[in-house]
């Protein structure tokens, strides 16, 4: 049987993204933003945009 592969583009903003989740999903997306590692990335991009 042949393969049909197929590529799409999605273009999701942040805010759409977030308005698409339920209350559970914004909670663990709020304690995976906060841990160090995530907290550590964002203050180097902030840095960069300094």
């Amino acid at each position: 049987m042949p393969k049909i592969t197929k590529q799409f583009e999605l273009d999701v903003t942040p805010e759409r993204f977030l308005n698409a989740c339920s209350p559970e999903e914004l909670i663990e997306v709020e304690l995976l933003i906060t841990r160090p590692m995530f907290v550590q990335i964002m203050k180097d991009a902030q840095k960069q945009i300094d």
